[in-house]
């Protein structure tokens, strides 16, 4: 009787099954858009041009891990933390030999392949769609779409030079893959070619504004000055590898391309220096990423109503104990004794221990770096510091804390050193040296307005346009190679410059070694020779490929 039931049972469930439709199994699910559709939803284009910044506002794989390998890892900053045991990450490349384990970076490798990954995606959507895309219910002008191209191809330039100052040869991946495929390296001229040809594209592109035609609303956004000065920014770099036998190729007229880049913006762009360093990192950020000297620097804002946060390297590199922070980023004392006593920016790049900063609720803060691995250099950066007054609640998470990639004074220096080694004008040279250096000495603040004691203010005093060019202007007559390094040094320090200025002037290796011989904190340079770079892919990458991706040959 049992089995008779059990049997019955089977029987009347395959007649239910047979007797059904399977058509509910070919229906799309609710509440899912096809690809055809959304091109034709409201600001379909404009969403897929903000997707590829998106990897730059990640403060952990892109903030953090461009100036900790930009800086960090190299004689300007330590890594920091709460103890020698914090960021091995940052101090293994430090000392010259990372493992291809390391993982500052397959940090760098994800978050920068990620950010290639979504500019193809764009960049393949919006050329089959353009004619679909929509605002406010309204067709959008072709010359929107190409500007919106433009966009993209200067981000994904982006994203491949950073992949080349850390790695040299990478893959070079510019379409949508259907499949995982995995490929082998790039050449590095393979490489030349495809970022010129990104940049020209949107150099190139009538509809792609230049910085000074932005609308405030799009402060952040990439301009025709940001893809000329990548365009120099690289230059500088692959004339720096030829001259080394680094790469094949005739150095000086790769100088020439730096100095046309840069020179379309210096002449050209209508940009200009803040009057004072200060107003770059002060800490309201009310003036500095809206000025004509910010040519790129993805906005911050904090904006919880959005779902927006402030950038993690705001609480990462500053200093902990009473501060709150998580001590990372720490100024060398070599960074430290590089500047001139009277020069303004190295109040505003360093805080020293036991310097005092104004609370929001008026009584003071005394910067306190002894208990932790900040102990040896007792210094932080200015440049990350948020004081009280500019943060929401006192959390050093809740303020607009912004970064800038690209700053009118590089592009100066830029011209000036690629006009020196290309035969430019000795008189050009100087003068854009001169212009930064004026701006620092001259009409640069000598106090730290939010702070009470500020210990590298100590030395400062006025000087007058006089004083300046008797004693602090770069004169034709001295060593303008030189001048030019200490310059963008003192300029630039811990915006995450350095590692490349050092690869490509060909310094990296004597001057990590005199680091050691000097320092010997944590090793830093101990094992750094002309093969430390290109660091090592990741091995995670090269085990993913089948074979197809290879290790360079130093490693």
């Amino acid at each position: 009787m049992n089995k008779q039931q059990y049997v019955l049972g089977i029987a009347t469930l395959m007649l239910a099954i047979s007797g059904c439709s399977g058509d509910f199994l070919d229906r799309q699910p609710y509440g899912v858009l096809n690809e055809s559709d959304f091109f034709k939803t409201n600001d379909a284009g404009i969403k897929l041009v903000t997707s590829c910044y998106r990897p730059m506002l990640d403060g952990w794989g892109y903030s953090i891990n461009k100036v900790a390998l930009g800086d960090e890892v190299v004689d300007n900053a330590d890594a920091g933390g709460s103890d020698p045991g914090d960021r091995p990450q940052t101090t293994e490349v430090g000392r010259g030999r990372p493992l291809t384990s390391n993982p500052l970076l397959l940090e760098c490798w994800s978050n920068r392949y990620n950010g290639v990954g979504k500019c193809n995606i764009a960049l393949d959507a919006i050329t089959r769609e353009g004619g679909n895309l929509v605002s406010g219910g309204v067709a959008i002008p072709q010359e929107t779409v190409a500007r919106y191209l433009a966009e993209i191809h200067f981000l994904r330039a982006w994203y491949y030079f950073d992949l080349i100052t850390v790695f040299k040869e990478v893959p070079l991946v510019t379409t949508v893959e259907e499949t995982a495929t995995r490929k082998e390296k790039a050449s590095i001229a393979e490489l030349r070619e495809q970022l010129y040809g990104d940049l020209d594209a949107a150099i190139n592109e009538a509809n792609f504004p230049r910085l000074m035609q932005l609308a405030a609303s799009e402060t952040g956004r990439a301009s025709k000055d940001a893809a000329y000065a990548l365009k120099a920014r690289a230059a500088l770099f692959f004339a720096g590898l030829m001259e080394q036998g680094r790469m094949d190729g005739d150095a000086t007229a790769e100088y020439t391309i730096a100095r046309t880049a840069a020179g379309e913006v210096v002449n050209n762009g209508g940009l200009s220096l803040l009057p004072d360093f200060q107003d770059l990192y002060r800490g309201d950020y009310q003036t500095g990423p809206f000025s004509s000297e910010n040519i790129f620097g993805v906005l911050r804002d904090y904006n919880p109503a959005f779902g927006l946060g402030g950038d993690a390297f705001a609480i990462m590199n500053v200093g902990r104990n009473n501060i709150g922070g998580y001590g990372g980023n720490t100024p060398t004392r070599d960074l430290a004794a590089s500047y001139d006593p009277t020069d303004p920016r190295k109040l505003f790049t360093i805080i020293s221990h036991n310097d005092i900063f104004r609370t929001s609720a008026g009584g003071q803060e005394v910067h306190n770096y002894q208990g932790y691995f900040n102990d040896y250099n007792l210094q932080h950066s200015r440049k990350a510091f948020v004081p009280q007054q500019y943060r929401e609640n006192n959390d050093l998470l809740r303020s607009n804390w912004q970064p800038y990639w690209i700053r009118y004074a590089e592009v100066l220096l830029i011209y000036a050193e690629a006009s020196l080694k290309s035969n430019g004008s000795t008189a050009d040279v100087v003068e854009r040296i001169n212009e930064v250096r004026r701006r620092a000495f001259v009409t640069t603040s000598k106090m730290d307005d939010p702070a009470v004691f500020r210990k590298f203010a100590a030395d400062l005093k006025p000087i007058n346009e006089s004083l300046f060019e008797s004693t602090y202007a770069v004169k034709a007559s001295d060593d303008l190679l030189a001048a030019i390094k200490r310059e963008r040094r003192a300029e630039l320090a811990l915006e995450g410059l350095r590692l490349y200025d050092l690869i490509r002037w060909g310094d990296y290796a004597t001057t990590m070694q005199a680091f050691y011989d000097t320092y010997g904190f944590a090793d830093k340079g101990r094992d750094a020779d002309t093969n430390s770079w290109p660091f090592p892919i990741p091995q995670v990458e090269i085990d993913r490929s089948n074979g197809k991706l290879t290790q360079h040959s130093n490693y």
